[in-house]
């Protein structure tokens, strides 16, 4: 007999940096049964931080250094939501968003980094640019970057870049920006150049966390480069153009970049969490709040009682794996095991030139083959979480049921696609409706055998209800976003028939959990739903909720219009062009996403195209005189256009490049990356003339792609198009497009030709 494993704890990751890279990748491995697990962070595409220094030297690209957390969010079974925590109340539990509803928790791991405090020098935030965020100071330092090299460039005039602070992120700062901008003025590092860079440090020498031969070198290095340094000079001010310091003694700079006084955010302290003297969160040797137990810090954000340790990402690292032991257990009701960082790391800095520098408490090393050293270690560390193994769906099945060809189908099934991609086939659910009795009645206008979107009920008054059913399995472990995106969905059927939505009945499905974990899910998407349902003018009258092995949600939408208006599948004319209104692609990047194979960007564009209303598309499409419409959806563009064809048997000609998809689409169905609906909606392609000259272009695949959400597909007058289309175009939808023309009516056959 089955048996689904409840929900019983939540735990809530904050933030997403190098030890939580660690908490990720082990509940991926080794999954906790019954522990809900939610990431939420301000950036998604997260740097390394060891390999900055090789981006600002021009040795790796920006996609080189950074891990995206989806895949691997999506590899530990983790919903991944992108935003800034404004509060936590840990009376309750409960955490707030800027833009969403509040969240509960069991347990929270805080592993928020740090930044540079601005507010300790004054001017910081009017004149100077902070090294930390990191995912903040890149873009920043690329204008920085631009402009010295433009500077140079055109003007006999010196750049004087002051870098304020004398630590490793300094000196790596001074020497990677040096090997960088001579490399694109043409300059060697021992020549003259008209770039001036000075390290300003309140310390009496640099790196003092570092024996005394780094140090030495370090200072040597610097002098040959001709990069000066200016020791003892506590920065008090900054103004334009301007380093002020308490001996008196001021700097010019044209650019200035700090990368002192480190700090967090202050929602933790207001939150009532114990803080160290250092500013930091203070926990215990088992990284637990030394204030309340069922938190837990790492990283950069914390300090160790009775065991501070420098803020670099080498303890961050290495405080990932006993985080997530730590998370577990706590949450297991386990003893927590200890930890004690070491007193003295590894040190590796660049100096920009693909050379490093290597210490660890009196050793010293340096050279090519140091830095050699330093990237091997860098992109191992990169590719450890980012590189992650496809988890094959387990079988519950007694040994023997099946055979081995049987059981490998099964196992793609289990893998089968969520939203319109889990769909029945169009050829199962037909041949079924067929052996079913079909009862008349009267007053309704189209029956189970008609194609349309929706069906039509004549009122007394004259009017026509509309009735339209969807439902959907969640494809994304976030309840808020796929409530807004799945009531979209429904409504889209009533739109595409020229109607108004008036009201709905809503059906939830809630996979079986603690009573405060299903309140939280059922909130949330319940929220999303209403919010969008009062978006489009339509009332929420009522509906039905039952527990659930997955995340289900549909609606039962009703919408009026008078008969004379109704927009249906049929009506086509020849001569009108064929306009569609959102792009392709959900279908392969949500299968994509399954397979840890989709990056957040993508994702997050598909999820933008998906949440947009068809609403203002059909107010659009009806303006400019639409004769015949319908929505994408499972059956993907080809599919839904076959059905407006058949009725009359029209021919279509599709300009195949002028379909628009969403990015990253295209590379992953060539990549082979299919929805589970896919194969069968491609049944119809011999309906589709040219496949041999056109089966090579990329678009041609598109054709088949099951559409969550989906824009609606149109035919309007030509004469019309360029104006609805730029109607279209400034409403929203940026990639509204004409894909053909209808190029006959009242043929022998229904057929779609592809140029």
């Amino acid at each position: 007999m089955r048996t689904n494993t409840p929900i019983v704890k939540h735990l809530i990751l904050i933030g997403g940096g190098h030890s939580h890279l660690a908490v990720l990748k082990h509940l991926g491995m080794k999954p906790v049964q019954g522990l809900a697990v939610t990431l939420i962070s301000r950036d998604i595409h997260t740097p390394y931080s060891g390999s900055l220094p090789g981006l600002i030297a021009g040795t790796y690209e920006h996609d080189d250094i950074h891990i995206d957390l989806r895949p691997l969010a999506q590899f530990a079974g983790a919903r991944i939501i992108q935003e800034e925590i404004t509060k936590i109340d840990l009376i309750n539990k409960r955490i707030t968003t800027q833009s969403r509803p509040a969240l509960d928790f069991d347990i929270l791991s805080l592993n928020i980094g740090s930044e540079p405090d601005a507010q300790l020098i004054p001017g910081a935030l009017h004149y100077a640019t902070g090294i930390k965020p990191i995912s903040e100071f890149i873009p920043q330092w690329h204008k920085i970057f631009d402009t010295i090299v433009s500077s140079l460039s055109n003007q006999d005039t010196e750049y004087t870049l002051a870098i304020v602070g004398g630590g490793p992120a300094s000196v790596e700062l001074a020497f990677s920006a040096q090997v960088s901008i001579y490399r694109q003025l043409g300059v060697s590092l021992t020549e003259q150049s008209k770039l001036k860079i000075q390290i300003i440090s309140a310390d009496d020498d640099v790196l003092k966390s570092h024996n005394q031969a780094v140090r030495n070198f370090t200072r040597s290095e610097l002098k040959r480069r001709g990069i000066e340094i200016r020791l003892s000079s506590l920065v008090t001010e900054f103004k334009e153009n301007t380093v002020i310091c308490e001996n008196g003694d001021s700097y010019y700079a044209d650019a200035i970049v700090f990368a002192t006084g480190a700090k967090i955010p202050s929602w933790p302290a207001e939150s009532g969490l114990n803080i160290a003297s250092d500013g930091f969160i203070e926990v215990n040797n088992h990284l637990q709040s030394t204030s309340h137990e069922f938190v837990f810090a790492a990283g950069d954000a914390a300090t160790i009682r009775d065991a501070n340790r420098p803020k670099s990402g080498v303890y961050a690292v290495r405080q990932g794996k006993p985080l997530a032991e730590n998370l577990v257990r706590f949450a297991t009701g386990r003893y927590l095991k200890s930890y004690r960082p070491q007193r003295h790391a590894l040190a590796l800095m660049s100096m920009g030139d693909k050379k490093a520098i290597a210490s660890r408490n009196k050793l010293f090393f340096k050279g090519g083959w140091v830095w050699h050293l330093k990237n091997r270690i860098d992109t191992n560390f990169l590719k450890k979480y980012s590189e992650l193994p496809v988890m094959s769906a387990p079988l519950d099945l007694a040994k023997g049921l099946v055979d081995k060809k049987l059981e490998q189908q099964l196992k793609i099934h289990a893998m089968r696609c969520a939203g319109c991609g889990a769909k029945v086939a169009g050829n199962v659910l037909e041949e079924v409706l067929q052996q079913l009795p079909n009862i008349k009645k009267a007053d309704v206008l189209s029956g189970r055998s008609e194609i349309e979107d929706a069906s039509m009920i004549k009122m007394s008054d004259g009017r026509v209800l509309l009735q339209s059913v969807d439902q959907l399995k969640a494809f994304i472990s976030d309840p808020w976003l796929f409530g807004k995106i799945a009531t979209n969905h429904c409504l889209s059927d009533i739109y595409a028939m020229g109607a108004t939505p008036h009201s709905a009945l809503a059906v939830v499905g809630i996979p079986f959990a603690s009573k405060k974990y299903v309140r939280s899910q059922l909130k949330e998407l319940m929220l999303a739903c209403s919010e969008t349902l009062h978006e489009n003018d339509c009332a929420l009258i009522g509906g039905h909720s039952a527990e659930s092995d997955e995340l289900h949600f549909g609606l039962c939408v009703n919408g009026f219009i008078e008969e004379e208006k109704i927009l249906g599948k049929s009506g086509l004319q020849e001569g009108d062009t064929l306009i569609l209104t959102k792009p392709l692609g959900t279908g392969t990047l949500l299968a994509a996403d399954m397979r840890y194979r989709a990056s957040h960007r993508n994702i997050t564009a598909a999820l933008h195209h998906m949440a947009l209303s068809n609403k203002q598309a059909a107010d659009s499409l009806v303006e400019h005189g639409t004769r015949a419409c319908t929505d994408i959806t499972g059956f993907g563009l080809a599919g839904h256009l076959i059905e407006m064809l058949s009725a009359d048997n029209v021919v279509v000609e599709l300009t195949l490049d002028n379909i628009p998809a969403l990015d990253g689409a295209l590379e992953s169905l060539q990549a082979g990356v299919l929805s589970s609906l896919h194969q069968d909606n491609k049944l119809i392609s011999e309906m589709i003339s040219a496949q041999t000259i056109s089966a090579t272009n990329p678009h041609y695949e598109l054709l088949f792609d099951p559409q969550t959400a989906g824009g609606l597909l149109a035919s309007v007058p030509k004469a019309n198009a360029k104006k609805c289309l730029l109607h279209l175009r400034k409403n929203g939808y940026t990639q509204a497009t004409a894909i053909g023309q209808v190029t006959r009516t009242g043929g022998e056959n229904p057929s779609i030709i592809l140029k």
